[in-house]
């Protein structure tokens, strides 16, 4: 009798099983229908698929489409390297203050999260016109709008990493000598690295995945892939959008993957206690 209910299943269980694969259908099916666009033979998928074939990839591999997608990694990558090193610096500010000025100063960072980027772009680009004129916009602007955006995402993480670390730690590295540098580099540091990756890949996608700062700041020379597709988009339809779209998955993978092999995400989702 206790084993037979140790296996009934309970409804609670079951329903939360269906939400969630309602939940990951509703974020897979978009992609499935993007992979199968482009390995078809048709300019317009038909169903049933007459086949399989990759004669829109060669296409999707030229310069046209490779160096936007290159533009966006040279962006994305020191945007989000800056975005974590000030954001991290931020956190770790905020942990060690308190009182209203913390408030104002937490408020003040998630602004950019808060305001529509649209908002932000129309904002800046007023700025740029009213100091120099379309001149001063092209990839530094870019880059430090990028940063600007990317620095709450590594706040928030970086600070519920830093809220699972034991203070005790840090009074016992500084009872043996250690000074605040030290201290931060050899103890807290390594506590929080899952944090700081998280907050480094959530900054690197919504630089390399960005459209509304890089539809107003890209220069007219070196477009980003987001912009690059819209751009195609907005004149023709063709199955190569959905080869350079998948290929734009690539780099985002790599991130994840290089991210949870130096610092397991889950140890961030679960705050390192996963039972």
């Amino acid at each position: 009798m206790a084993e037979s209910s140790r296996r009934r299943v309970r409804p609670g269980r079951i329903v939360q099983a269906a939400v969630l694969s309602l939940i990951m259908s509703f974020i897979a099916l978009p992609l499935l229908v993007v992979v199968w666009t482009a390995v078809q033979p048709d300019t317009y998928p038909e169903l049933p698929p007459r086949g399989v074939s990759l004669r829109w990839w060669p296409e999707a591999l030229t310069a046209r489409w490779l160096e936007p997608i290159w533009q966006s990694l040279l962006i994305a990558i020191p945007a989000a390297a800056l975005a974590t090193c000030l954001g991290t610096a931020a956190a770790y500010g905020l942990l060690r203050s308190g009182g209203v000025a913390r408030t104002l100063v937490e408020g003040f960072l998630a602004s950019p999260l808060l305001l529509p980027e649209i908002v932000i772009s129309l904002a800046l680009l007023q700025m740029l016109t009213q100091l120099g004129g379309r001149d001063l916009v092209g990839t530094p602007i870019l880059m430090a709008s990028h940063v600007l955006v990317g620095i709450p995402f590594v706040v928030r993480t970086v600070g519920v990493a830093l809220a699972g670390v034991d203070p005790s730690w840090e009074r016992a590295a500084a009872d043996l000598g250690a000074t605040r540098a030290r201290t931060f580099l050899h103890v807290t540091l390594p506590l929080i690295r899952s944090g700081i990756l998280a907050g480094m890949l959530f900054s690197f996608i919504a630089s390399f995945n960005n459209v509304e700062l890089s539809l107003f700041l890209v220069s007219r020379e070196k477009s980003t892939i987001p912009i690059a597709i819209l751009s195609a988009m907005q004149y023709d339809y063709s199955p190569v959008l959905a080869c350079v779209a998948l290929l734009t998955l690539v780099p985002v993978l790599l991130a994840v993957g290089l991210a949870h092999r130096y610092a397991k995400l889950t140890d961030f989702i679960y705050g390192g206690d996963r039972r």
